[in-house]
């Protein structure tokens, strides 16, 4: 698990894909969102774009809720090692993760740092 501080380029950068993509169709496709239980693990997510009913309506929710974290100094925005999975909790000691989501496509090669890519 690494820190992704707030005023990181990285950050930054996904703080303006959440802001430009909000409105674009494309967002489904490039950001995938996830669901957990509240005391579930990374293992056990699931994958909010395949859903087969009410997919539209809870991806919507899921984004806003992800908008909400990006902006609220409380919620740190934290990166899996070597994944392009992000996630938010509310403090490192915390088991608690929130709003899962993964970058694909240009949109993991333009924030993902490429020496973990690589």
């Amino acid at each position: 698990m690494i820190s992704v501080k707030r005023n990181s380029t990285e950050f930054k950068e996904i703080k303006n894909i959440f802001d430009d993509y909000e409105n674009n169709a494309a967002r489904k496709r490039l950001i995938r969102l996830y669901a957990l239980k509240p005391t579930g693990s990374l293992e056990e997510m699931v994958l909010i774009n395949t859903l087969k009913q009410n997919a539209g309506v809870i991806y919507d929710l899921q984004y806003a809720t992800i908008m909400e974290y990006l902006r609220d100094r409380k919620e740190k925005l934290y990166r899996e090692d070597k994944k392009a999975l992000y996630y938010f909790k509310h403090s490192p000691g915390s088991d608690w993760l929130k709003a899962p989501f993964e970058l694909t496509g240009h949109l993991k090669k333009e924030v993902f740092p490429l020496s973990v890519v690589r």
